[in-house]
C-alpha cells in the first residue's frame, strides 16, 4: 500500500506506544503542517495528570488569528451572529478551540498496543478563520478508510491516547503516519466495524420500539440510561436499606461498577462503549415512589453519540 505524502520523516524513532510511565512524563506527537512544504515536525508535551492532556495544551497552538468566514456564521444564526462574532473572536483570538477526529478508537484490538485510540486535533475555528486546507491531514483520515464530511483547515496535530488501565497520553512519532505501521494497516478494518457496530445498534433500537418500552426494559434489568454527544448518565435502582454510607460507585475510563463497600455481587457492573473522564465524573443518590436510585454522570472524552452500555457478568 502506498504512504501518505510525509516530506522528510526522522531516522531511528523508537517509541514507546504503551505509554508505560509514572506520573509525570514526557510523550511524543506530531505536528502536520497545512503548508505541504513544510516537513511532519514531532513535538513533545508533558503530562501531570490521567487524561488527555494533549487537547488542553494545544488550545495555544490555535489561539490567534479572527473570524473572516462572517457568511458561513450567517448561515448558521442568521441575524443573531452580530451579537455572537465578538465572543468566538474572543476565544479564536486568546482562548483557541480544539476540535477531536478520531481515526481509530480504542479497543481490545488496537494496534499496536491495546485499547489505544489514534486522534487528530484540529482547529474548531480554522473554516471560520480561513485557514488553509490541510490535505495531508485529509488524505490521512482516508487512509485510514475514514471519509471526512469537510476539509481540514490550518496545521493539525496526531496524538495517541490508552483508556486502559487508566486514561493517558502515549507516544505517537511520524514514522508511524504511513500506511504500512500496524495501526494505519488495521485502521480501514476497525472503522468499518464500528460503522457496522453503529448499523446494527441503530436496526436493533428501530426494532425495539414495536416491543416493551425504553421504560420497561429499564425496570427489568435495574438500570436506564441516557446521553448527549458530550455527557452519559445512568440511573441504578439500588435495594432496598443500601445508604450512601454503604455504597460504592467505582468509575474508570471504560466501566461503571456500582456496589457495597462490604463487598459481595455488584449491584450493576457495566462496560462503556468508549471512554470517559473518570475525573469529571460525579454521582447523587435520590429517591421516588419505587424506591433509590443513583445517579451517575459522566463526561465523554470524545464527543459522540454511543450504542447502550453493556452488562458485564
Amino acid at each position: 500500500a502506498a504512504a501518505v505524502a510525509l516530506g522528510t520523516i526522522p531516522s531511528g524513532c523508537g517509541h514507546n506506544p504503551s505509554g508505560d510511565h509514572m506520573l509525570p512524563f514526557e510523550f511524543t506527537y506530531v505536528k502536520i503542517p497545512a503548508d505541504e512544504a513544510l516537513d511532519y515536525e514531532e513535538l513533545r508535551g508533558e503530562i501531570s495528570k490521567a487524561g488527555d492532556s494533549l487537547q488542553a495544551q494545544l488550545k495555544a497552538a490555535f489561539a490567534g488569528g479572527s473570524i473572516k468566514r462572517v457568511d458561513h456564521l450567517r448561515q448558521t444564526y442568521g441575524r443573531d451572529v452580530e451579537s455572537k462574532l465578538d465572543t468566538l473572536n474572543r476565544i479564536a483570538q486568546e482562548e483557541g478551540s480544539v476540535e477531536l477526529f478520531a481515526l481509530t478508537k480504542p479497543s481490545k484490538s488496537s494496534q499496536p498496543v491495546p485499547h489505544a485510540g489514534v486522534y487528530l486535533y484540529i482547529d474548531e475555528m480554522g473554516m471560520l478563520k480561513d485557514r488553509p486546507v490541510n490535505r495531508r491531514a485529509f488524505e490521512l483520515a482516508r487512509s485510514c478508510g475514514l471519509e471526512p464530511e469537510q476539509p481540514f483547515h490550518g496545521d493539525a496535530y496526531v496524538g495517541r491516547v490508552l483508556v486502559e488501565p487508566g486514561l493517558r497520553q502515549a507516544d505517537f512519532h511520524a514514522a508511524e503516519v504511513v500506511s504500512s505501521s500496524p495501526w494505519m494497516a488495521s485502521a480501514p478494518a476497525e472503522n468499518a466495524a464500528y460503522a457496522a457496530a453503529m448499523h446494527d445498534y441503530e436496526q436493533a433500537a428501530k426494532a425495539k420500539q414495536v416491543g416493551p418500552t425504553e421504560e420497561e426494559r429499564s425496570e427489568a434489568r435495574g438500570w436506564s440510561w441516557s446521553q448527549t454527544a458530550e455527557e452519559l448518565e445512568v440511573s441504578v435502582r439500588l435495594p432496598e436499606g443500601v445508604s450512601k454510607k454503604e455504597l460504592k460507585v467505582a468509575i474508570t475510563a471504560t466501566r461503571l461498577v456500582v456496589g457495597r463497600k462490604a463487598g459481595g455481587d455488584p449491584i450493576a457492573q457495566l462496560a462503556l462503549y468508549a471512554p470517559v473522564s473518570a475525573d469529571e465524573s460525579t454521582w447523587t443518590m435520590g429517591s421516588d415512589e419505587r424506591g433509590t436510585t443513583v445517579c451517575i454522570e459522566m463526561e465523554k472524552l470524545h464527543p459522540e453519540t454511543w450504542p447502550q452500555p453493556e452488562k458485564v457478568s
